[in-house]
């Protein structure tokens, strides 16, 4: 974790097997804490770190890592995950599990970018901050 007096950065690789979730999830949560961003974009920010590292879980792949990091810089909690995720460019839609769990991070986030190749594929989502924090 990396933190200066306007940014931080938060950056973890983990094996994408689901006994890392809970781990995950409170470590995204006192990192996030610890910044003072405001309770309802902290559980936003978890779940869509959750989802995220669950995709990855889901896939079929044995000693496969994911790596998930997180900037914040007053304005904005950016979530950035890389793994070889089953999402694609149309997974808004679909009704698969992992699509389910796109629209899920799509629903919390103002905005969500999805960079898809036939090696990995990397998931942004954006969490603005209110004005409050941002004065801090």
């Amino acid at each position: 974790m990396t933190t200066h007096q306007d940014l931080a950065v938060f950056s973890t690789t983990v094996p994408a097997r689901a006994e890392q979730l809970a781990p995950l999830r409170r470590r995204v949560r006192g990192w996030l804490a610890c910044l003072r961003v405001p309770a309802a974009v902290r559980q936003d920010v978890v779940l869509a770190a959750h989802e995220a590292l669950s995709d990855a879980v889901d896939q079929p792949r044995d000693d496969r890592d994911a790596t998930l990091t997180l900037h914040w810089d007053r304005e904005v909690v950016v979530l950035t995950a890389v793994d070889h995720f089953t999402w694609t460019a149309r997974a808004q839609r679909g009704e698969h599990p992992g699509e389910r769990r796109l629209r899920v991070i799509s629903r919390v986030a103002e905005r969500v970018d999805l960079d898809i190749d036939a090696e990995r594929g990397t998931l942004t989502a954006y969490f603005s901050l209110p004005r409050v924090i941002q004065s801090r």
